[in-house]
């Protein structure tokens, strides 16, 4: 084979292979894992009293993330969440990200569909798992005044109707108890954030991202908490309207 064909074949696999290590697309927030400091105390004179000095322990609490990033070209992207948009900019390092703007700093390990990263802002020690949305879905809100139906495997949520208003979010016949959802709109963002009782006196509380699939068709991700001390596994949802 000519020495200049394999070269140029050569080229376009390494060229390849680097574009595919490239963090690109949408990706979600699935969860926040923090060190909490475990403190030691006594009751003195039926007050509880806190030792002094550091605490001598720490164990790891989940709670749902909210926040949706999006790589755009030239080694930018933006970001969706409860603390506002940002705008930033990233490089790689072998298989590390870091990620800058105005507000923080980013970095933690990439791979192509996850990213754990940790901010430069932070009092505790704190991780933020990232993980990569289908390309085929797109951010855009449902229009108030439509009404559609869940499926989903094996969730309470499973054939339940709601109605999306401009600001809120309804159902009904329902029998999950004590069930609450909030509808949120950041930019091109919409999550529902849901709490409900679960057996043995726990509580289930959650985030959904909303993405469209096709004009009456939505799907929602969401990474249920229910121990604050195991990792949540994602969940997928259909709405249909």
């Amino acid at each position: 084979m000519n020495q200049r064909i394999v070269l140029t074949i050569c080229i376009t696999f390494l060229v390849n292979c680097t574009l595919a290590q490239q963090p690109k697309g949408t990706w979600v927030m699935a969860h926040i894992k923090a060190k909490q400091p475990v403190l030691s105390a006594t009751m003195e004179k039926g007050e509880l009293v806190f030792d002094e000095g550091d605490p001598y322990d720490s164990s790891e609490v989940y709670t749902p993330g909210l926040m949706v990033l999006q790589f755009e070209e030239e080694q930018t992207a933006r970001s969706f969440s409860w603390d506002g948009n940002e705008n930033w900019t990233w490089r790689m390092k072998d298989d590390s990200l870091l990620m800058y703007s105005q507000k923080d700093t980013l970095f933690g390990d990439y791979s192509g569909k996850k990213m754990v990263m940790s901010s430069t802002i932070d009092n505790v020690p704190t991780e933020y798992t990232f993980l990569k949305i289908p390309e085929d879905l797109e951010l855009d809100a449902i229009k108030p005044g439509w009404e559609g139906q869940v499926t989903v495997d094996d969730h309470p949520f499973n054939l339940i109707d709601l109605t999306f208003q401009q600001d809120t979010l309804t159902t009904r016949d329902t029998e999950i108890p004590e069930l609450e959802l909030y509808l949120t709109t950041i930019g091109p963002l919409q999550v529902i954030e849901y709490s409900f009782d679960r057996e043995y006196n726990k509580v289930e509380f959650g985030i959904i991202y909303l993405f469209r699939e096709r004009r009456k068709l939505y799907k929602g991700f969401y990474y249920p908490v229910v121990d604050d001390f195991r990792e949540p596994k994602e969940v997928q949802l259909e709405i249909r309207f």
